[in-house]
């Protein structure tokens, strides 16, 4: 078990064996992608796990909410370079402290957005995946995906085991999660055998609301209730105060706070128990 101060909770997920990689996509911006794959980050550093996040979006956001030290190298130097050596370089330390774990972070560049175009006319081979291969010292690694279906999402997704699909409970909501699960289940077929689709979250969500809660039960319809996973993240006021002073939801003193951090805990739990069953079944 990876972890340091003063030992990790009771809950702590222990993990063993290779990193378990990730990917956070949507198809679209403004659906609290970002705060979804640093919120798993930040939930999986307070289990007393060894986090690296990839911001593989050329926003360079989760770059900027964990106050990232800069490096010599960065994500677009692994893409131009996809070895272990490259990747080690890239790999700086964050502002975001915890007793039980810690976050690090391959920073994000604007030079990323020349790796991601595709024109689906020519065979995809794999970068990070390659430079990932021999990742050491880590427990999970998050990767923040660009709100699109380009190269750099095939990227990620080539790299992961697990591929989360976050949306909000908006008239869009449902095509968008279809295409992303699409996307998905060809890098599996294609690419990256070992890919799973974890699922949904629904990101934002007022369980109030009407029309929320018919686009939750409609995407629940259209993918099935396994698809959609639970809790969904509620719309607190604390998630935007942690990403405006650059600290971990965890850190901010409020209920709502409480509500959000909470939830990204359990959906952690949940994706660490995929990756292992995954891997049992596997094994067999």
């Amino acid at each position: 078990m990876n972890s340091r101060g003063g030992g990790a909770p009771e809950h702590a997920a222990r993990h063993t064996g290779p990193v378990i990689a990730i990917s956070v996509l949507s198809l679209k911006g403004g659906v609290g992608k970002t705060s979804v794959a640093l919120g798993l980050a930040g939930a999986a550093a307070k289990r007393g796990l060894k986090v690296l996040v990839i911001d593989l979006d050329p926003q360079g956001n989760a770059t900027s909410i964990l106050q990232a030290r800069h490096g010599r190298a960065n994500a677009a130097s692994v893409l131009a370079h996809p070895t272990a050596e490259t990747l080690q370089g890239a790999v700086t330390k964050t502002a975001w402290s915890f007793k039980e774990g810690r976050v690090d972070v391959v920073g994000s560049d604007a030079e990323l957005i020349r790796f991601d175009a595709w024109t689906g006319k020519r065979g995809f081979a794999p970068k990070l995946a390659r430079a990932m291969k021999r990742l050491e010292g880590y427990d999970v690694a998050v990767i923040d995906c660009p709100p699109s279906l380009g190269a750099l999402t095939r990227e990620a997704l080539a790299a992961s085991r697990l591929a989360v699909v976050v949306t909000t409970p908006s008239y869009f909501g449902a095509q968008g999660a279809e295409r992303a699960i699409d996307e998905i289940n060809e890098i599996r077929t294609t690419v990256n055998p070992d890919l799973r689709f974890a699922g949904i979250i629904v990101n934002r969500m007022r369980e109030k609301t009407d029309e929320h809660r018919y686009r939750k039960r409609e995407l629940i319809a259209i993918h099935g209730p396994g698809a959609v996973l639970k809790p969904s993240v509620p719309e607190r006021v604390a998630l935007q105060q942690a990403e405006s002073t650059g600290e971990p939801i965890s850190s901010v003193k409020s209920a709502g706070a409480r509500d959000v951090a909470k939830v990204f805990d359990k959906q952690m739990a949940r994706l660490l128990k995929m990756a292992r069953d995954a891997d049992a079944a596997e094994s067999d």
